[in-house]
């Protein structure tokens, strides 16, 4: 049996004026097209298995794109609103016009549960595990980052980070500054309600916005993959910054700013292997 895309789910969610989506929408999609949209998976579940040299490589990461779509709306209602001081975001003006249906936290585990996923269960914050929701500054700025709370959970698909866990939590200004850290653009995200974001498809026509690979980050026994499709590899002496923006895919304090440093024209094209052993 074919699969069928993602993307009509997105549709779906996005049409659909109910308040049971996972019993009307989610579910029976699932129970349509996700055992053959689970194996149609496979190659993205182990670093170095899916390259470019692979057949159907553009196609499978694209469909991946479709799908962290459908997770970021499903997200939307675990997020608080856009603070009142920041200026309406663009994506926001695309995609926010009216609420996406919410789904409870058990819901939205069973489904990607159903395609292979599982939780992300890691108590030390890692920015390849976490993003920052919320930020606490400690009066020590020295001081590391700290979780707090876990607003929404995180997705494994084996060793791809599919989905990083959306994290309150307590940090020196010298590793996250309140206002920054949770505010900033976030890079090669699709949608959060609660700040801006910008992935390859934003400022593409209705069809075209759907040719965006899913960002690819990896976790294996020796080592963290950040940006595996990225075209410049950063990993043999990258800046501190480079390293900051890679990680955690946004600006995170003043070292990292103004908004238009160069640097930041350049995140979605670096990659970063750091070893672990």
């Amino acid at each position: 049996m074919e699969h069928t895309s993602p993307a009509e789910l997105y549709f779906f969610l996005r049409d659909y004026a109910g308040t049971e989506a996972y019993q009307d929408i989610v579910a029976p999609w699932m129970d349509k097209t996700g055992v053959a949209f689970r194996e149609y998976l496979q190659p993205l579940r182990r670093y170095g298995q899916c390259t470019r040299t692979n057949d159907g490589f553009a196609e499978l990461l694209m469909e991946a794109y479709a799908l962290s779509r459908v997770s970021d709306v499903l997200l939307v209602g675990f997020q608080s609103p856009l603070p009142e001081d920041v200026e309406l975001p663009h994506v926001h003006s695309l995609h926010l016009k009216r609420g996406w249906p919410a789904i409870t936290r058990p819901q939205y585990l069973a489904t990607f549960a159903a395609l292979g996923m599982t939780e992300i269960e890691q108590d030390r914050f890692d920015p390849i595990f976490h993003e920052i929701v919320a930020v606490e500054q400690s009066p020590d700025p020295d001081a590391p980052i700290e979780i707090l709370d876990i607003v929404w959970p995180g997705l494994m698909f084996d060793e791809l980070v599919f989905s990083r866990a959306g994290v309150r939590v307590r940090a020196g200004a010298r590793h996250a500054v309140a206002g920054i850290a949770e505010r900033s653009e976030l890079h090669e995200v699709f949608l959060r309600r609660h700040r801006p974001t910008i992935d390859g498809s934003l400022g593409w026509g209705t069809n075209s916005q759907w040719r965006t690979f899913i960002r690819r980050d990896y976790v294996t026994a020796t080592a963290q993959h950040f940006n595996v499709d990225g075209d410049t590899d950063v990993s043999g002496n990258p800046t501190e910054e480079q390293s900051r923006l890679v990680r955690y895919r946004c600006k995170t304090d003043e070292r990292d700013l103004p908004p238009d440093d160069e640097n930041d024209r350049w995140i979605d094209d670096w990659r970063l292997t750091i070893g672990t052993r």
